[in-house]
């Protein structure tokens, strides 16, 4: 995977988990936050609508208080002037102007003195089968009526009537100036109708509405208008009566807790529901408000927007983050990556679109091309030593060669003397001497012995001659040629030399005549090697590289054990570093070469040979190629699977200079 790619899924996923912790955050806290903020409202909207409710029962609690203070009523629950009073104050307009619709004057045995009920709208009269008009029972009293001791307590509540849930106030009736003992109880009650709701809800601005709590509803409708009857028998407990809420369930805050309610969420509001308990603390209503959730989506809007700015602001952050590691880090990278591999002479990076996604990146392929230029400067450092020491080699070698060819000179005069002392020895002439004593003494029997080993010793004398001559002139050729070599190396190792044209076929030719068991292994050369063209390089040095790598390739076959062997020596021209070089590979058939032996036979010192007979070796046929800007390398399939030694060599025309190394057009 390329760096920038890297770069740009590590830019992405950072910008992506801030993303994601910030928006978690934002909506697990200010998200809460609203929302809790939100409930809060609700539950105080449902606390007006209750308190709504109460206040009108305060309301009726005063218009008990106020009726029942009156002397007039006073007198009417003794007995006195009753139809006086009925007619005067027991009309519907009384009714209608304390909004009231039940007025029961009750004694404290129950006898009910007067009372009806009525609709305030129509005027008609209202049967309440829980309040009879002749008498209350026990149970009723027990709920409605004050303590005869207790003047000042007013039961006040709810109660669930057939008609619907009414606001009952029981207060005691005395005298205007409090004096005596209380004559009864006066009993108001107001309808919580639909009317009544809607106004309590408008006064407060909390729109509100009321169900009975029952297992099964008489009229099952929710109260907005006519209130649903609820007999007693089919009040439920609060758990199994309480409508099921839907949506989620909002918590209140620790303070604003109540048992007797429940907030449900939904898409766009929230519903509080709130017990109320009749006079006598039993559950009967559920009040219902309901609160639009504009603060939540309000909030939810400004926490979408402030994520949304969020990530505008990483994208621009990352996109400049990008860029500027791109033209700082990014492309320098590449660049210097494409320039190490320019100058190993690696191919270039493949397009982006082909890199699989495990490939190294740029700084992998650095990191490991920086290894192998630890491993070559090392390399390099040991080449330095060598090449001193070589040059050190090469001084003595000079003086030494100096120092041969001074020795040389005088067995070369020496020879020559020789050889004029023969051709001063006149054998012919002697041949002629040898003939006349012949003659002379042919009649003396006593000197024939000497005249044939005269003869003898002449015909041994002329053999020895020719012999004699023959190797003065081998040995005089043998010490002309030694005189041209040792001439050519000090020449070589103190001159500046230049690279020739050299023609590969002459090279062959002249190395292959160091094979010594031609009668077993023979040298097969391909026709190809003909048609290469011309290499550069010094001819003296190929002969004697080629000759190393014959005389290797023969020694390789006879370890083998082979009773016979093919050294196979073909060629062609390849393309390295955009120029043409000539490649030579020296093929045979021998011992091979184990795979971890690959390498090291070019190592300066090492041999494969069991004795070490010494030889230029291959370590200097390397340092040789190397110098005349070729190279040489092992190929082997493993032992007893023959070897091939490949030399290359470059076609176009260059100048070395063996004592720098150094390169020029």
């Amino acid at each position: 995977m390329r760096l920038i790619h890297r770069v740009v899924i590590i830019l992405s996923a950072a910008a992506l988990a801030m993303l994601v912790g910030n928006a978690l955050i934002l909506h697990l806290l200010v998200g809460k936050e609203f929302r809790s903020i939100e409930s809060s409202l609700a539950a105080r909207n449902a606390d007006r609508a209750v308190d709504a409710v109460s206040n009108n029962l305060g309301h009726l609690r005063a218009s008990a208080m106020d009726w029942a203070t009156w002397d007039s009523s006073y007198a009417f629950m003794r007995g006195e002037r009753v139809e006086e009073f009925i007619s005067e104050n027991l009309m519907l307009q009384s009714f209608q102007g304390i909004k009231v619709n039940l007025m029961y004057f009750v004694r404290f045995d129950g006898t009910v003195v007067w009372g009806e009920a009525r609709d305030l709208a129509s005027g008609e009269r209202i049967t309440l089968p829980e309040l009879p008009t002749d008498r209350l029972d026990a149970g009723r009293m027990d709920l409605l009526a004050p303590k005869e001791d207790g003047a000042d307590e007013v039961p006040a509540g709810l109660l669930m009537t057939s008609n619907g849930p009414m606001l009952v106030v029981g207060a005691p009736i005395h005298r205007a100036d409090g004096t005596g003992s209380a004559a009864g109880f006066l009993l108001l009650g107001r309808f919580l109708d639909n009317g009544l709701v809607d106004s309590l809800g408008r006064q407060v601005h909390a729109r509100f509405t009321l169900a009975p709590i029952a297992a099964t509803p008489v009229s099952g409708a929710w109260i907005t208008g006519a209130a649903a009857a609820v007999p007693a028998e089919t009040v439920g407990s609060v758990a199994d009566a309480f409508p099921e809420p839907t949506g989620e369930l909002a918590s209140l805050a620790p303070d604003q807790a109540d048992p007797r309610r429940m907030v449900s969420v939904e898409d766009d509001h929230l519903t509080v529901r709130t017990i109320l308990n009749d006079i006598g603390g039993e559950p009967a209503l559920v009040l219902e408000t309901s609160y639009a959730r504009g603060i939540s989506k309000a909030g939810n809007g400004m926490v979408n927007y402030v994520i949304a700015l969020m990530a505008a602001v990483l994208a621009a952050a990352g996109l400049a983050i990008l860029v500027m590691l791109n033209r700082n880090v990014v492309k320098p990278v590449a660049r210097l990556m494409e320039r190490v591999l320019e100058a190993r002479g690696c191919p270039a990076q493949p397009p982006a679109s082909s890199v699989a996604a495990g490939a190294p990146d740029e700084i992998a392929i650095l990191g490991a091309e920086f290894e192998r230029t630890l491993e070559q400067l090392d390399e390099t450092r040991k080449r330095l030593v060598e090449q001193s020491f070589y040059t050190g080699m090469a001084e003595l070698v000079g003086g030494m060669t100096h120092n041969v060819r001074n020795a040389l000179t005088p067995i070369s005069i020496k020879l020559w003397h020789i050889g004029r002392a023969l051709d001063m020895a006149h054998l012919d002439k002697m041949a002629i001497a040898v003939g006349r004593v012949e003659a002379a003494t042919a009649d003396r029997q006593d000197c024939a012995l000497a005249v044939t080993y005269l003869k003898a010793c002449m015909e041994r004398l002329r053999s020895s001659h020719s012999t004699i001559e023959a190797d003065i002139g081998v040995i005089g050729n043998q010490a002309t040629q030694i005189e041209q070599i040792f001439y050519d190396h000090e020449r070589f190792s103190r001159a500046e030399r230049q690279v020739e044209t050299i023609d590969l076929s002459r090279v062959i030719d002249e190395a292959s005549k160091l094979l010594q068991n031609s009668e077993r292994i023979r040298i097969v050369v391909r026709p190809e090697v003909g048609r290469l063209p011309a290499a550069r390089g010094h001819h003296v040095v190929l002969s004697q590289v080629f000759g190393n790598l014959i005389v290797n390739a023969e020694e390789a076959i006879l370890a083998g054990g082979n009773e016979g062997g093919t050294i196979t020596i073909g060629g062609e021209v390849v393309r390295s570093d955009g120029a043409e070089m000539v490649e030579l590979h020296v093929s045979d058939d021998g011992q091979g070469i184990p795979e971890d032996k690959l390498d090291r036979i070019f190592e300066r010192g090492y041999s494969t040979r069991r004795a070490h007979s010494g030889g230029i070796g291959l370590h200097w046929c390397a340092n040789s190629l190397a110098g005349m800007g070729g190279g040489i390398w092992a190929v082997s399939d493993g032992v007893g699977r023959g070897a091939r030694m490949v030399v290359r060599l470059p076609i176009k025309k260059r100048v070395f200079h063996f004592d720098s190394l150094k390169e020029s057009a």
